[in-house]
C-alpha cells in the first residue's frame, strides 16, 4: 500500500500549507524555497518539529544539488520521514492488536 500521498498531506496538514493547483509536493516545495530564502529559522523549526535531522538534510542537499532544487530535497525528506512515522505507527497499532 503506498502511503506517500497520506504522508504528503500530512505534512501539508502539520504547516499549514494550501495545494491550490492540485499538486500538492510542488506547492510544499515552493513553501520550502520560500522558508530557505526568507525564514531560515522558521525552516530549523519545522525541520525540528517533524524530527529531521540537520545533518540528513545537509548530505541530501549536497548529493542533490545539481537534481534537483533545495525545496524539492527537503520535501522529500519531510515525507519520507512522515512515511516511517505512519509505518511505525502501523507496526505498533497491529502489534498491539495481536496482543489484546
Amino acid at each position: 500500500m503506498d502511503n506517500k500521498p497520506k504522508a504528503l498531506q500530512q505534512v501539508h496538514n502539520l504547516l499549514n500549507i494550501q495545494s491550490e493547483n492540485g499538486q500538492p509536493f510542488e506547492a510544499l516545495a515552493a513553501h520550502l524555497e520560500h522558508l530557505i530564502n526568507n525564514d531560515f529559522n522558521g525552516l530549523l523549526s519545522i525541520l525540528y518539529r517533524i524530527d529531521v535531522s540537520e545533518e540528513k538534510i545537509k548530505r541530501a542537499l549536497a548529493q542533490k544539488k545539481n537534481t534537483e532544487s533545495a525545496g524539492e530535497t527537503i520535501a522529500n525528506l519531510l515525507v519520507e520521514r512522515q512515511l516511517t512515522k505512519l509505518k511505525f505507527r502501523a507496526e505498533y497499532k497491529k502489534k498491539h492488536q495481536s496482543d489484546s
